[in-house]
């Protein structure tokens, strides 16, 4: 996290000390670097310069209007799940021609509200879908495109949760019902099915998964090709969390002479590293046992991450403890590490399930100093909850020398705004 750094043993993002974040904005707090989110944007796209792929943000990752529009700014798409993805997209004036939209649940509303917009490609999970879309197209009158959403039974190698290709996940169709519906395609005539989309799952770290895959996918790309059917795109979601330029080594010899256009849908890979969580300390707790906790002001609503998917996060102090030297009365930092001592970093919920990393070296710590929950920026606050009746955390986004408040902290009375009391006599 090359915008994320120490400097005079003081957390830096970009040119901002985190600390004075800390203490205007308080805490729970998420921060991310604007530098940081181009700077993997930049670095996807080079990797892929020979084929020019549309690079579309999976907005599921994190959906703030602020971190969209960097990087629709920056020539991205967007990838959405939902019509209230679609409605955020609208918000930052983003091309529509360059939104694809996913999802094995969309409501008739939702794909309704994507036709009237135009957008790229509707990826279809389903022949029930596919025979809505058409529908819903006709009483528009229009003529749309969409892909089909293939599953070809490859494991993402990550938690159960987080993969969608296999054969027993509700994601996507098998190649030979895609199939059927390819030849069927004359049936519907408000469709355009040129396209086919498969995506693995999330936190994928090795190549294989993707090129096991395309091994599946290619031939039968192929092969509808010869029966006289167009497809101009093929999708390949996201999920990759590796360097662009060996993902790209593995993956481009195999799309070389398809004359396609290659569509990515990365999300954790342009975000996660982009973005820290700060906290407080509480209070220390020490048990007779010799466990030790360390408690602090964010918790699972906050960053269900490693309650959910059992992960780990790198957790570090905004101020390093230097150890000094007494010689000439100079203070000096030593090269030995700082003494540690092993802590649970536990957050204030009602669950024992609310943790934020277990059995973890820290440094000297003390009631009210502040922590930096690292590479949070994907899945952090979109999954974030009220639970507890918990506010909110506010976010904040750091170009250069300044930050800027992008989403305020909740507040009590809005954990209510919605709420109807309604009197029983």
């Amino acid at each position: 996290m090359s915008n994320f750094k120490y400097k005079r043993n003081r957390l830096y993002c970009e040119d901002i000390e985190v600390s004075e974040i800390a203490k205007n904005i308080s805490t729970p707090a998420y921060v991310y670097s604007y530098q940081s989110i181009v700077d993997k944007y930049k670095e996807l796209k080079s990797a892929f310069a020979n084929i020019k792929p549309l690079i579309c943000f999976s907005m599921k990752a994190n959906s703030n209007l602020s971190i969209c529009r960097i990087l629709t700014e920056q020539g991205a798409g967007l990838d959405i799940v939902s019509g209230g993805e679609l409605y955020r997209a609208a918000k930052v004036k983003a091309d529509f021609r360059r939104i694809v939209f996913a999802g094995a649940g969309k409501t008739e509303q939702e794909i309704r509200e994507a036709l009237k917009l135009n957008i790229l490609l509707i990826n279809a999970e389903s022949k029930e879908e596919v025979e809505k879309v058409n529908t819903l197209a006709g009483g528009l009158k229009k003529k749309v495109q969409i892909a089909l959403r293939v599953n070809p039974n490859v494991s993402g190698g990550a938690h159960q949760y987080i993969q969608t290709a296999k054969k027993e996940n509700k994601f996507g169709i098998s190649l030979e019902e895609a199939k059927k519906i390819f030849l069927q395609r004359k049936k519907f005539i408000h469709l355009n099915t040129c396209g086919i989309h498969f995506h693995l799952g999330s936190q994928i770290t090795t190549n294989q998964p993707f090129t096991k895959a395309l091994k599946k996918v290619i031939p039968f790309l192929s092969q509808l090709r010869k029966q006289g059917i167009e497809i101009k795109y093929l999708d390949i979601g996201g999920g990759f969390f590796q360097s662009a330029k060996q993902f790209a080594q593995a993956i481009l010899p195999l799309l070389s002479n398809l004359n396609i256009c290659l569509i990515m849908e990365p999300g954790r890979f342009l975000i996660a590293e982009s973005g820290i969580l700060l906290t407080k300390v509480l209070y220390l707790k020490k048990r007779k046992t010799g466990k030790n906790f360390i408690i602090v002001d964010a918790a699972m609503n906050d960053f269900i991450r490693p309650s959910l998917y059992n992960v780990s996060h790198r957790i570090v102090p905004l101020k390093k403890t230097p150890i000094t030297s007494s010689a000439k009365g100079e203070v000096r930092q030593r090269r030995q590490p700082a003494v540690t001592k092993r802590y649970d970093i536990v957050g204030p919920v009602c669950e024992s399930g609310d943790f934020l990393a277990k059995n973890v070296n820290v440094p000297f710590i003390k009631t009210g100093d502040f922590l930096a929950i690292m590479d949070t920026g994907a899945y952090g606050f979109a999954m974030a909850s009220n639970y507890n009746s918990r506010p909110r955390p506010a976010e904040v986004l750091v170009k250069k020398n300044k930050f800027y408040l992008i989403r305020e902290r909740e507040e009590y009375k809005d954990l209510i705004r919605k709420e109807k009391l309604v009197h029983s006599q």
